[in-house]
């Protein structure tokens, strides 16, 4: 039997907190990316990372792929560094990621892609997963689930379908890296209704983004934003 884990209720505390953490940031100089933030449920933040290195550091800090240097980064409450391998999984469960590269198993179909993390974490029924899955990629422009290979699709369909995994299901963190400006702007309607209905139900959005036009975009409803400066992440307290 599958172990479950009760992970409390993520509405009345932080979904992600890194609490003065330092992170190695994987350049040729052993420095490190120092951060201090608090992420609620329902916030929306934006994250100038600075660098790809930089955004790839923090989100796998995010999930506990990455252990700090110093500080402690907790999800729902739980500190990263003391959790076990298996409660580990578990946890990740939790967290919707959209990867800028996809990330995507080549053996498997594009939908047993998507589907993947919503089977093997909960226990809803086969096809209630994949008739929202198949909602969802008609609202990102896809014609339903795609059945083939990944490697049968192009790029700017590999993107939707990025989306659509992220958002599956009632992730209490979505993590979304940097989108490339050209998809973005034709699905960004879908992308920003996805958004609002996760936050509606009290998931928090950690959106990254190295494109500065849409940093600008005045549709993005932002709770708060940070932008890396050198190797601290500081938040932005006035609109350039």
């Amino acid at each position: 039997m599958q172990e479950t884990f009760d992970f409390g209720d993520p509405d009345r505390r932080p979904v992600l907190e890194m609490d003065e953490v330092s992170l190695p940031a994987g350049d040729a100089a052993g420095s490190a990316i120092r951060v201090d933030l608090t992420v609620c449920a329902g916030d929306l933040i934006l994250i100038q990372p600075g660098d790809d290195q930089h955004e790839r550091t923090l989100a796998n800090a995010a999930c506990g792929l990455l252990a700090p240097v110093s500080g402690e980064v907790r999800f729902l409450g739980r500190d990263w560094a003391v959790t076990s391998p298996d409660h580990g999984n578990a946890m990740r469960g939790r967290i919707g990621h959209a990867f800028q590269t996809g990330e995507w198993v080549p053996y498997l179909s594009l939908a047993d892609n998507i589907l993947l993390g919503e089977l093997y974490h909960t226990r809803r029924p086969y096809t209630e997963i994949r008739d929202e899955a198949a909602a969802l990629a008609t609202r990102f422009g896809l014609p339903g689930l795609p059945l083939e290979p990944p490697t049968r699709f192009s790029a700017p369909d590999l993107r939707r379908a990025n989306y659509v995994r992220a958002l599956l299901g009632e992730p209490a963190l979505i993590l979304l890296e940097s989108p490339a400006r050209e998809i973005i702007v034709e699905i960004l309607d879908p992308v920003l209704n996805a958004i609002r209905a996760a936050r509606d139900r009290d998931a928090a959005v950690i959106w990254f983004m190295l494109d500065t036009r849409l940093w600008f975009e005045a549709s993005v409803p932002a709770t708060r934003r940070y932008v890396a400066q050198g190797n601290v992440l500081v938040e932005e307290t006035r609109r350039q």
